[in-house]
C-alpha cells in the first residue's frame, strides 16, 4: 500500500514508526535528492541506493507540492547532462562498433532530454492554417446597419444554429 500523506497520524504504523522507506527518504532529504537528479540520476537509480522502492520515493515527491515542483525542476536542468552525454558518447567512439552503440545511446539520451525538458528539447511544431484549397484566408466584413429587425433575428438565429456542434449521423 502506497503512503500519499504528510499527515503523521496516517504515515505511523502499529508500532508507532512512520515506515521505514519514509524514514530513509527523509534522512536523505530534498536537497540531495534534487542535485542527484540535477547531476543526471534517475529516481530509480536514487531508490535503489535508498533501498527503498522507486513507488516510495515518487509517493514521497508527490506528497508535497513544494518537492513535486522542485524534483520536476531538477530533472528538468538533467535534460543538459543528458543531452552532453549524447554528444560526448559519440566523439568518444573508437571503432564502428562502439559507434554504433554510442549512436543508440544517444538516441536514447536525446529522447530522455526531451521527455524531462520538451519546452527546450522537443520537437518543434508549428500550424498553418489556410482558407479554401489552400489559399490564403479571407476576411469578409458584413453591414448589418440596413437589416430589419426581423432579418436582424434571422441571422441572430442562424449564427446561433452555426456555433452549436454538429449531430453525429
Amino acid at each position: 500500500m502506497s503512503i500519499v500523506t504528510n499527515n503523521p497520524a496516517v504515515l505511523k504504523r502499529k508500532g508507532g514508526q512512520p515506515p521505514v522507506a519514509r524514514v530513509k527518504i527523509d534522512a536523505y532529504g530534498l536537497d540531495r535528492l534534487c542535485s542527484d537528479l540535477s547531476a543526471g540520476d534517475t529516481i530509480t537509480a536514487v531508490a535503489a541506493r535508498l533501498g527503498v522502492g522507486v513507488s516510495s520515493l515518487l509517493d514521497w515527491i508527490e506528497a508535497d507540492a513544494v518537492r513535486s515542483a522542485r524534483a520536476r525542476e531538477a530533472r528538468t536542468v538533467s535534460a543538459r547532462i543528458w543531452d552532453e552525454k549524447a554528444e560526448q558518447g559519440i566523439l568518444a567512439a573508437g571503432d564502428p562498433f562502439e559507434l554504433a552503440k554510442a549512436k543508440e545511446l544517444a538516441h536514447h539520451y536525446r529522447w530522455r532530454a526531451k521527455a524531462v525538458a520538451p519546452k527546450e528539447y522537443g520537437d518543434k511544431v508549428t500550424q498553418e492554417v489556410t482558407g479554401a484549397d489552400g489559399g490564403p484566408l479571407t476576411l469578409a466584413a458584413v453591414d448589418l446597419k440596413g437589416l430589419s429587425d426581423a432579418e436582424l433575428e434571422q441571422t441572430k438565429a442562424l449564427l446561433a444554429k452555426a456555433a452549436r456542434p454538429a449531430l453525429p449521423k
